[in-house]
């Protein structure tokens, strides 16, 4: 190795440092940038950050006597209660948890 080698190793290793941590901070702002946007009806329960920093809907409890799913609801909580979370952990956390996942073919009523 060199002596112009060696002069020039801090500064590679330097630029490697940077470009890794500009490299995660884009990432995060691209995970914030891929929020679901809810439509203004579904946000009169509240809101609350998840962990990716996006806002989401509060659990709501269902209108009316019927079992009809708030169209972007994920999840059924044990309480009655519709979730809009975006992960598994933590969703119906303060509801009794979670009674049944909503998918394709289970709609959860």
């Amino acid at each position: 190795m060199t002596l112009r080698d060696r002069r020039r190793t801090p500064v590679l290793i330097l630029a490697l440092v940077v470009l890794a941590a500009l490299l995660n901070i884009s990432s995060e702002a691209s995970a914030r940038g891929s929020c679901k946007l809810f439509p203004p009806e579904e946000l009169s329960q509240g809101t609350y950050t998840n962990r990716d920093g996006c806002e989401v809907p509060r659990p709501e409890q269902p209108k009316g006597s019927g079992c009809a799913k708030p169209p972007e609801a994920t999840a059924r909580c044990r309480d009655g209660g519709w979730s809009f979370s975006q992960h598994r952990q933590g969703t119906c956390s303060h509801h009794r948890g979670v009674g049944c996942w909503v998918s394709a073919s289970n709609t959860c009523c």
